[in-house]
């Protein structure tokens, strides 16, 4: 009797067990997705909530640079570059000699004024000036820093301090003086017949002034190196004015390869009067 009893409980407790233990692994089951599917949610927030990097410039890969506001009028020559890159390309055209050239984006040109929000240009050993919006080429960025150096290295003016005003004193009495008898007026003196009114040089005296004068720096377009030929000129008008020339011949790099270009000194009184290019008749720098 007593090993049926026993027998009878240890089958009671398995049946138990085959009820219970289902339940009991479901339950953890269920928490445990919970838990991971929380996690997953949060982790989900965080990304969601992650910045984005800025845009770029689709052409460079590159954050687009912020445009320079400056006032132009305040640049002045000596805060221009030697030469600027324009940033679009452009096309440029000589009326006298029908030559048209093609400058591609990234050539480098010479500034050589401004005209309000355009950059007056010259290709480089291209004597014809055209004209560019300042903002498609990079003068800002070069002549900006030398305006600010320039403009933080001038001194100011002092006010000037009024002068004090004169002791108010009472007038001496003045006696009148006679007059002094009258003279004829001196005769004006005669132009010295040894001087010339006018100077002229011979062909030596100007190649030796047109040296000197390129040696001076007084034309930037050329050095004394590059120079192929001097000699002296016939006499030309030029702005109802005429003048001895001397005729120099000269080597320089362009965008076209090297070329020989021909300038043209103007002389006056034995002094170089200015340089212009011998084929459009422009002023030289």
């Amino acid at each position: 009797m007593t090993n049926f009893g026993t027998i009878l409980l240890l089958l009671v407790c398995v049946g138990i067990g085959y009820v219970v233990e289902p339940v009991i692994f479901s339950g953890i089951s269920e928490f445990l997705e919970k838990k991971e599917d929380t996690g997953t949610a949060a982790a989900g927030a965080s990304v969601a909530v992650k910045p984005q990097p800025p845009a770029l410039d689709g052409a460079s890969g590159h954050p687009p640079a912020p445009s320079i506001k400056v006032d132009l009028t305040k640049v002045a020559p000596e805060d221009f570059p030697e030469k600027v890159v324009i940033k679009v390309p452009l096309t440029i055209s000589d009326a006298a000699s029908g030559v048209t050239m093609e400058l591609p984006k990234g050539t480098k040109v010479k500034p050589i004024r401004i005209q309000g929000s355009d950059l007056v240009i010259q290709p480089v050993g291209f004597p014809v000036e055209s004209t560019v919006n300042v903002d498609q080429t990079n003068f800002k960025e070069l002549a900006v820093p030398k305006m600010l150096e320039r403009l933080r290295n001038t001194p100011a003016e002092p006010t000037p301090t009024p002068p004090a005003p004169p002791a108010v004193s009472p007038a001496p009495e003045v006696t009148p003086e006679p007059a002094p008898p009258a003279t004829s007026p001196d005769p004006e003196p005669e132009p010295d017949p040894a001087t010339p009114s006018t100077v002229r040089l011979d062909g030596a005296a100007i190649v030796a002034l047109l040296k000197k004068d390129v040696q001076a720096g007084n034309v930037s377009e050329f050095k004394v190196s590059q120079v192929i030929s001097w000699k002296a000129g016939d006499d030309m008008e030029f702005d109802g004015d005429t003048y001895q020339t001397g005729h120099v011949t000269f080597k320089a790099e362009t965008v076209l390869g090297v070329q020989e270009h021909e300038a043209i000194a103007l002389i006056e009184q034995g002094k170089v009067y200015k340089w212009i290019w011998a084929k459009t008749k422009l002023d030289m720098r």
